[in-house]
């Protein structure tokens, strides 16, 4: 795909505001303090009203389970995006109404353990026995399963897809929202854009330190582009083209076709990472995970 030469301006006052780059912490500030400043304004996001959401705290792992509907017809299990630093069922809340709403399917949250208090591999490991929960459920319950995430979840979910098939778990279907995929942020859209697009490339590379921490000498084994991803379900991948992180999912795209898997994409002009939860700013928004509901359950295919 050819890069995009106009953002929308929608966009253009907010990148503008030196608030909104995403840094690391100073060494001053807690990371509760550091989370709670980057999430409320996520969390504030008001999502479409749908016939249940309730939240699950019976284990260690919470949940938050939307219903559209009192019938439906599937399962998406969703990983929530942040670098695996921040995040929370509460950021996500208006994408997953959405994301039930468009899909006519229940969509269950997951809030995996965030780094760095808990690196690698805790939120792996989280979002695996998420699925495992819901896979031991009877298939007639939970309809068709499929596994979705946005950002670093998007990463997560992928991961936790490839575990999946180890497993012998069958999953129907892999929504990714512009996914992280690799340690090394060293694509082009990575050097253009990884400064003043709000993600930048200091802010993910100190992500990613985050969540390796001792384990960042497996750094190679955990690039989603070194994984054999012939295993992974039918994929969709929904990338911005002024997100740094766009060439890197792009590039996933690129390699589950090539070993032989079932990809589609849709790069989304003009807009910038995250765009996804942002409906108050623009409709792409709601078109975006319109799509992706549709891929993964009005269609039944992504292919």
């Amino acid at each position: 795909m050819s890069a995009s030469t106009e953002l929308d301006p929608t966009f253009v006052s907010l990148l503008a505001d030196p608030r909104v780059t995403l840094r690391p912490p100073p060494p001053s500030l807690s990371m509760k303090d550091y989370r709670q400043r980057l999430d409320r304004p996520m969390a504030a996001v008001a999502g479409p009203a749908i016939w249940s959401v309730r939240s699950d705290e019976t284990e260690a792992i919470r949940r938050r389970i939307y219903r559209p509907t009192a019938q439906t017809h599937g399962t998406i299990l969703f990983f929530h995006g942040g670098g695996f630093v921040v995040g929370s069922l509460d950021t996500h809340d208006a994408l997953c109404r959405s994301l039930a709403a468009a899909s006519g399917a229940s969509v269950v949250a997951v809030e995996y353990r965030l780094a760095p208090e808990a690196p690698f591999p805790a939120a792996r490991d989280d979002c695996r026995s998420a699925l495992q929960r819901v896979a031991g459920i009877e298939p007639g319950d939970i309809g068709k399963l499929a596994v979705c995430g946005d950002s670093a979840g998007g990463y997560l979910a992928a991961m936790t897809a490839l575990c999946a098939a180890r497993q012998g778990i069958r999953i129907d279907a892999l929504g990714l929202f512009y996914p992280v995929v690799a340690p090394a942020c060293e694509t082009e859209s990575w050097r253009t854009l990884g400064a003043d697009h709000m993600l930048t490339r200091d802010w993910m590379r100190w992500a990613w330190a985050s969540y390796l921490g001792d384990a960042g000498s497996l750094a190679a084994d955990v690039d989603l582009l070194r994984a054999d991803l012939a295993s992974l379900p039918p994929t969709h991948i929904i990338t911005a083209a002024f997100d740094p992180l766009r060439d890197e999912g792009e590039a996933l795209g690129a390699a589950i076709r090539t070993s032989g898997g079932v990809v589609t994409m849709t790069r989304y002009e003009g807009m910038i990472h995250g765009f996804a939860s942002l409906p108050m700013l623009t409709p792409m928004a709601d078109r975006a995970i319109t799509e992706m509901g549709r891929k993964l359950f009005v269609n039944n295919s992504v292919d």
